[in-house]
Parts: C-alpha cells; sequence; structure tokens
C-alpha cells in the first residue's frame, strides 16, 4: 500500500492534560462517572473526528481491489484426520467427524408397519425431521454386552445423525466417547483376531492410550445400510 503523509486534526486532548494519563493535581469530574477516558464520550467523539477525516490515499480502492481478485495462495492440506469415538457393545471405533451432523439423546422409535429388521430400527423425529434409525450393534454384527471393555457398567447411550450425500441417518449408540485426531500412518492394520463380521467394515485401528479404536469404512458401512433397506 501506498503511503501518504497529512494534517491531523486540531483536537482538545483532554484525556492528556487533565484525564487518565496526566499528572495534574485536579483530574477531570467525568471520571467519577467513567471511571476511564475510553470510556467518556469526548474521548470517543475526538477519534471520530481523526479517522473519520482521513482522505484516502490515491489510487487506494484500485490498490485493495486487485488485491482481493488475486487468487489466494495455494493450501497444503495436512495429511490428518479426525475422527468422532463412540462405543458399541464392547468396542470403540470412530466415523470421521466431517459426516456427524449431530449428536442427541434417543428419541422414541417408531417402527415401520409390515416391515421386520434387527438392522432397521424404525423412524426417529428429530427437530421436526423424519430419520431412518439404525442400530449400529446389528449393522456390525457386535454383541450386546451391558459393560465397557474395562469392567465398568456401560451408560449413557446417544444417537448419532449421520450425513450420506443428501440424506440423514440416525444411528444408536452405546456411548460418545470423544474426537480423536490423527496422522494416515497412525492408522494400525486390522488384528486377525477380530470377528470377520466386524473386520470387514474396518480401515484400520488407532491407538488411543491404552484403548484401541477401530475405525470404520463409511462406505462399507452406509452400503450395508443400503443393502438392509431392500
Amino acid at each position: 500500500m501506498q503511503t501518504y503523509s497529512r494534517e491531523i486534526a486540531v483536537i482538545d486532548d483532554c484525556w492528556n492534560r487533565i484525564g487518565v494519563w496526566s499528572r495534574a493535581a485536579n483530574r477531570c469530574p467525568k471520571l467519577q462517572e467513567t471511571v476511564h477516558c475510553r470510556n467518556c464520550p469526548v474521548f470517543a467523539a475526538a477519534a471520530r473526528k481523526i479517522f473519520e477525516g482521513r482522505p484516502l490515499p490515491p489510487d487506494y480502492l484500485d490498490e485493495w481491489r486487485h488485491h482481493f481478485a488475486e487468487p489466494p495462495p495455494a493450501r497444503r492440506v495436512p495429511g490428518h484426520s479426525s475422527v468422532l469415538v463412540f462405543r458399541v457393545g464392547g468396542e470403540a471405533l470412530s466415523l470421521p467427524i466431517s459426516i456427524v451432523d449431530e449428536i442427541c439423546q434417543p428419541e422414541v422409535i417408531h417402527r415401520l408397519p409390515h416391515y421386520a429388521s434387527v438392522v432397521l430400527r424404525g423412524i426417529v423425529n428429530v427437530h421436526g425431521q423424519l430419520r431412518l434409525c439404525f442400530a449400529m450393534a446389528e449393522l456390525l454384527g457386535i454383541e450386546d454386552s451391558p459393560f465397557e471393555p474395562n469392567g465398568k457398567r456401560r451408560g449413557f447411550p446417544r444417537m448419532m445423525v449421520i450425513r450420506h450425500r443428501e440424506s440423514r441417518f440416525a444411528m444408536l449408540v452405546d456411548e460418545v466417547l470423544g474426537s480423536l485426531r490423527h496422522a494416515q500412518d497412525e492408522l494400525l492394520p486390522v488384528p486377525a483376531s477380530l470377528s470377520r463380521s466386524l473386520a470387514k467394515f474396518m480401515l484400520g485401528i488407532l491407538r488411543d492410550g491404552e484403548r484401541s479404536v477401530g475405525v470404520l469404512d463409511e462406505k462399507v458401512m452406509f452400503q450395508a445400510m443400503e443393502k438392509s433397506l431392500k
């Protein structure tokens, strides 16, 4: 930007003479009400007088127009991903945070007439919108367990609203544990000891302290959900 000089408007800088920045014995009586000069309307009016009367330098608008017309610098996409960690039965699993719209308490599930499916539980009303509700445990083939892996009793069931293309679905999980950020090279292979029914949904395993977190392949999961609707 160009530099230029101008003559500053003459103002009465009472804040330097009798205000908080002065050493005068008798201070401004308005300080009893305003406490500080920056709260005084006289100080604010002086600021407006300085800045509102500032003339624009030559070619000011053209320079800013050219500045904003330039393409933004190429952004470097970091090799990290963020996932939402939740528990289903005794398994700690995760999905990309980017596909999770909302986490809420389970709503009343209304079964679909003449439709029997252990995976598709029915429909729920989420903020006035009807969503198909799926049971994550049955979808992934995980046995239900009233206990966590550490032996504590499970609690705080939650319903996650997830997004697939233009559709939204509700998923029932036993508990939401938080978020986890990881690099791509931190993803470990799926252990051979994992059941085949669950392993086919997994991209890999993450270590979160002493806890192992399974990273689900959302594409495979959505394909299984679509299959359950047929």
